[in-house]
């Protein structure tokens, strides 16, 4: 008689019930009372290790896919087999003018690599440093600008050099040399062999992620990151990959740097820890930027199928992404990546690239730009033409109601509403922000429900709202929503801004009642001022603004909203990011009595 247990059932009653009817049914045990006996026991445990031994195998079946797995260690270790090197916590980096005054008027002079400045970010102190020397001429008025790469733009990394030795023994080919530490930036490590540990001069070795060709007498090395979190080098078996990896008795000295990551961006104020030639050290400071944590688990699952399907050239849009992402990773937060044929309008031909920078310098920023197109040109199959586009960041404001029981809960209405609004917040913390992350109401009414006993339902409005900083003059704007526009109303408004000056006059700007043309109006007396501002495309999602001369009353930008089509789903597209204005949003309680 075939087996009544079916392996898709996991469920310990459901184990125990099927184990039961097999007896039933084998005819032994027709009228046995299975509560009533010792035999259930028994079964107890038959059915409780039936039910660990399938959730250990479906658990272990579920490690094995990049798409199921949930350990990182298993990520880590399915990327690996990809050729895909999981990105490390990343070290923060500011770009600074650094000088002396010298009247002494010597040829150069020289400032050591590992040179140190201190800064502090929401009271905690970190240290900055140079990697590279650093020379200095006099510009002719006894100033002394230190130049990288010719450049008076130099950058400072924060962290903290380390460094280990290891000797090999007679398996070093094959061996991994561990570094026990976890917050390592894998970027910086170096690696240097010697013949014996007393030598002092060694070869210095080559990370195969920066090695432009490799042949058999390639010194290289391979670093990653182990299971458990600490980072490994390696090298080639020397048969297949190179010969010259390292021999029993060698010194194998690793230098790294270990690194605090996001918790030092945003520092603005350095100092030099000491002088240079006994000259004070003159300081232009930047923002630190770039400092990152290791790379989520989502990032793994995305990124590494990507890099894999790629093969180290650039073919479709999807490789240039990858591949931009892999060299540039210090500096990127996110990428998006199309083909011209879907940029509005079509540019056949063409390659369009969205990048989310981790740093806001300018400078860094069209250095990177520059390298990316070097890459493509080095990478790229076919003479596509690369261009950048900007990321779009549109805000949107959640007004939401919701029903209140205040009998079913200990704490009052406000506190409800503050749970409530930040419900929503963590919400698009957790699901928004990237590209390619689209907004679900259904999603975030289903996490406000939730968020106390007392809320009995909820509904949400949505708005979208775009930032832009009028320049001087009148200038026609275009103004790109993520999604299309709701179409003119013969009740509400579907376009509003927030007030700004027009003609020495408070104003803001909304839609003419059913049409879709765009209206100045004058705040003190409700009249229009203009009537010829601009209009908008409701399928499309642009608004369009015509030699708009409006100026800002304060802050840094003006907000214009727009009513969606379709407030249930937004999926931005391309170069659309969407975010949560936290400022503009509301959460208001209606009391019920109703269970």
């Amino acid at each position: 008689m075939a087996t009544t247990i079916k392996s898709t059932d996991l469920d310990f009653d459901a184990i125990k019930n099927s184990l039961k009817t097999h007896l039933i049914r084998s005819g032994e045990f027709n009228d046995y009372n299975f509560e009533g006996s010792a035999l259930s026991s028994l079964l107890d445990v038959l059915a409780y290790n039936t039910h660990q031994n399938s959730l250990v195998a479906n658990y272990a079946l579920n490690e094995s896919f990049l798409s199921t797995a949930q350990m990182r260690s298993s990520l880590v270790g399915l990327a690996g087999g990809l050729g895909y090197t999981v990105n490390s916590r990343t070290a923060a980096y500011a770009v600074v003018n650094l000088w002396i005054e010298d009247t002494e008027n010597p040829s150069s002079v020289t400032m050591p690599a590992g040179f140190k400045f201190t800064t502090t970010v929401d009271n905690l102190t970190y240290t900055f440093q140079t990697r590279d020397t650093l020379t200095a001429t006099n510009n002719g008025s006894n100033l002394y600008y230190f130049t990288a790469n010719s450049n008076i733009n130099v950058p400072i990394y924060e962290g903290t050099p380390k460094s280990k030795n290891f000797i090999a023994g007679e398996t070093a080919s094959t061996d991994s040399f561990v570094i026990p530490v976890t917050n390592i930036d894998i970027a910086t490590i170096k690696v240097t062999v010697f013949e014996d540990p007393s030598h002092l001069v060694g070869t210095v070795y080559t990370n195969i992620s920066d090695a432009t060709t490799i042949d058999v007498n390639s010194a290289i090395f391979v670093a990653k990151e182990t299971p458990n979190g600490f980072y490994e080098v390696s090298f080639g078996n020397g048969v297949r990959f190179t010969n010259t990896t390292p021999k029993a008795g060698n010194r194998i000295l690793v230098e790294y740097t270990t690194v605090a990551g996001p918790s030092a961006n945003g520092a603005r104020v350095f100092t030099a820890e000491s002088t240079v030639g006994g000259k004070t050290l003159n300081i232009t400071s930047g923002t630190a930027g770039g400092g990152n944590e290791k790379e989520s688990i989502e990032s793994i699952r995305k990124n590494a199928p990507y890099l894999y399907a790629s093969q180290n050239r650039m073919v479709t849009a999807e490789d240039y992404a990858a591949l931009t992402l892999r060299n540039f990773k210090s500096v990127i937060s996110d990428i998006k990546a199309w083909g011209g044929q879907d940029n509005v309008p079509p540019s056949y031909g063409s390659v369009y690239l969205s990048v989310d920078f981790t740093t806001e310098d300018a400078t860094v920023i069209a250095s990177t730009k520059e390298s990316i197109k070097k890459l493509a040109k080095d990478l790229s199959v076919a003479s596509f033409e690369l261009q950048f586009t900007d990321p779009v960041n549109t805000f949107l404001e959640v007004t939401t109601f919701f029903q209140f029981n205040p009998r079913l809960t200990s704490v009052g209405q406000s506190a409800v509403e503050a749970l409530v609004q930040s419900a929503t917040s963590d919400y698009f913390d957790e699901n928004l922000g990237k590209f390619n992350q689209s907004f679900r109401r259904s999603n975030l009414l289903s996490d406000i429900d939730a968020v106390d006993g007392s809320v009995l339902s909820s509904r949400a409005s949505i708005k979208m709202q775009s930032r832009f900083d009028p320049a001087d003059g009148a200038i026609d704007y275009v103004i790109d929503y993520p999604a299309p526009i709701a179409q003119p109303d013969d009740v509400e408004y579907i376009i509003q801004s927030e007030n700004f000056f027009l003609n020495g006059k408070t104003c803001f700007l909304r839609n003419r009642i059913s049409t879709s043309t765009i209206e100045a109006i004058n705040v003190a007396d409700g009249l229009v001022e203009s009537d010829v501002i601009g209009s908008y495309d409701a399928p499309n999602g642009v608004l369009t603004l015509n030699a708009f001369a409006g100026s800002l009353i304060s802050g840094e930008f003006m907000k214009i909203v727009a009513t969606p089509a379709n407030e249930s789903v937004i999926n931005p597209t391309r170069n659309n990011i969407l975010k949560f204005d936290n400022e503009a949003s509301i959460a208001r309680a209606v009391l019920t009595d109703t269970l």
